[in-house]
């Protein structure tokens, strides 16, 4: 669930921050644009968010997993 949650949350904080910024946000000038391209290369190395979902929905399902919600 990590591997899901953790890699969307930082992609949404470094995107909300590149907007924050503007033009700036995306240039050289702040580090932000290039974490972002790190993080998305690295969400899309580490495989599609919908396999992932599947996996964790499996694992409930069969009773191997115990949410906290």
């Amino acid at each position: 669930m990590c591997k899901h949650d953790v890699a969307q949350a930082l992609c949404q904080i470094l995107d909300d921050c590149i907007q924050l910024h503007g033009a700036k946000g995306y240039s050289t000038d702040l580090p932000f644009a290039e974490w972002y391209r790190h993080t998305r290369a690295a969400r899309i190395a580490d495989g599609p968010d919908e396999v992932h979902t599947m996996v964790i929905a499996r694992d409930f399902m069969k009773r191997r997993l115990n949410l906290l919600v």
